[in-house]
């Protein structure tokens, strides 16, 4: 890894902390730049606007979800792996980072913000519904899930709860994810499966 590689990384991962933890309004070049000891100069250098370096946040969660779920989505799989994992990532996730994913964190401003960061939401959300629906779908087909309805609702339903839990969670702390997580396995019928 380069020098100018270590450094657009390090650049991405403080952005990424910033915006789940302040939004996208809630940080400057300067936030970032200066705990990493570099020039706001440098980071426009890789990132030349708020909405190029949030753009570029946006994709690298897109990436990772991509990364993790690329073989489930081209051959399936055991369909409750894949929702337990889910609930277990976003418990830990919450934990570690004060809960807000970037959907979370974009939406409060959503139609404030620039275009090209409203897409790039809009295609990660896709993204998650597209794999939870079909999580959902071979959840029923495979008998490990009970739920009426659409799959593709019950994914939504599910994403929202989730979004939901992350946002009381920064004000209730953990355990409210938690509790959420575990509703959402009785509802699912998966709960001490």
């Amino acid at each position: 890894m380069t020098a100018r590689t270590d450094t657009k990384d390090r650049i991405l991962a403080s952005a990424d902390r910033l915006l789940r933890s302040h939004g996208f309004n809630g940080f400057s070049y300067q936030d970032i730049a200066r705990p990493l000891g570099i020039r706001n100069a440098a980071v426009h250098y890789h990132f030349a606007t708020k909405a190029d370096l949030t753009v570029a946040v946006v994709e690298s969660v897109r990436k990772l979800l991509h990364d993790r779920t690329e073989h489930f989505m081209a051959h399936g799989g055991d369909a409750r792996l894949q929702m337990e994992g889910f609930l277990v990532f976003s418990i830990r996730e919450c934990a570690a980072d004060g809960c807000v994913c970037p959907v979370g964190a974009l939406a409060a401003d959503f139609f404030a913000l620039p275009e090209p960061v409203q897409a790039a939401a809009r295609r990660l959300v896709d993204d998650l519904v597209t794999w939870m629906t079909r999580v959902c779908t071979l959840g029923s087909e495979q008998g490990s899930f009970r739920f009426e309805g659409d799959p593709a609702d019950k994914a939504r339903e599910i994403l929202a709860a989730l979004q939901g839990a992350r946002q009381l969670s920064r004000v209730l702390g953990p355990s409210a994810i938690e509790a959420v997580a575990e509703q959402l396995r009785r509802d699912l019928g998966i709960a001490g499966a």
